[in-house]
């Protein structure tokens, strides 16, 4: 059926279609099409209540010519569907062993916030995990003391822009010319460290050195106590998030891989409690 579309978007000039290893919530394949390459993205059918379409389409809007996000040639808001150009020499985060890579997030986050924009909808860390909560039917994991750090993320109202929501190493992508931040499936109006923190999470960056590089690019300098605190705390919601994410999806797809994201999530939340 994908390949039906594929074919049907392209109006069959199509030389070959692969499916990619890329992407948890989506399909995603290379494409040759009259001598060029392209991405083509196709949401899985229980997508449309993990992501909001109308979000993910003014946030690409925004970051349009800002050399952060993969060119687009086509996307449709209703469907998910996206066509992107294919960048050859791209890396994801994992993939790219440069000691540096860790620097080069910060830097390109910094950048991407430095953009200093407002989408104008909201992304509710807390309405998101409410709404992954209600589709639990059998809880796999709880977390004691939850409510102090829902209760925290309740009160960071300061500072809100754009952001991407989901620093997973995929959507982090290194060329020889420049760094890439893609895929806005999650992107909404934030408080900026909750994308930090998305990314120390995301990618289990426990590692002092790895940490510092990242802050330093980020922040210019490492942070005070204080502001450690606070990342701390964002950091825990998104254990607490993102096991309620993988439980959702765990019982919808019965894929072992969100069984483990979920467990990853929890100890990772168990291990920061005993800091």
């Amino acid at each position: 059926m994908s390949e039906l579309i594929i074919r049907q978007l392209f109006n069959n000039n199509v030389t070959s279609i692969t499916l990619t290893d890329k992407g948890l919530t989506n399909q995603n394949w290379l494409v040759e099409s009259k001598d060029e390459f392209f991405m083509v993205r196709i949401p899985y059918q229980d997508s449309e209540h993990i992501v909001f379409r109308q979000h993910e389409k003014a946030a690409i809007d925004l970051v349009y010519r800002q050399s952060l996000d993969v060119e687009t040639v086509y996307y449709n808001e209703k469907t998910g569907i996206k066509i992107t150009k294919y960048v050859k020499d791209l890396l994801t985060f994992n993939e790219y062993s440069g000691k540096d890579k860790c620097y080069r997030v910060g830097r390109l986050m910094k950048k991407f916030h430095s953009l200093n924009v407002i989408s104008g909808f909201l992304f509710d860390p807390v309405q998101r995990l409410n709404q992954y909560k209600a589709q639990i039917k059998n809880r796999i994991f709880t977390f004691d003391d939850e409510y102090t750090y829902i209760h925290f993320i309740q009160n960071q109202l300061d500072g809100f822009t754009l952001c991407h929501n989901d620093w997973v190493a995929g959507n982090i992508g290194f060329s020889t010319t420049r760094d890439y931040l893609i895929d806005y499936e999650y992107a909404g109006d934030n408080h900026p460290y909750f994308d930090v923190t998305s990314f120390l999470s995301e990618n289990q960056i426990f590692e002092k050195t790895a940490r510092t590089n990242f802050y330093v690019a980020y922040f210019s300098e490492l942070p005070d106590s204080q502001t450690l605190d606070r990342l701390h705390h964002f950091e825990m919601f998104h254990h607490i998030l993102w096991c309620h994410w993988a439980m959702m999806m765990f019982e919808s797809r019965k894929e072992d891989i969100y069984r483990k994201i979920a467990q990853d999530k929890f100890d990772m939340y168990q291990s920061g409690r005993k800091k």
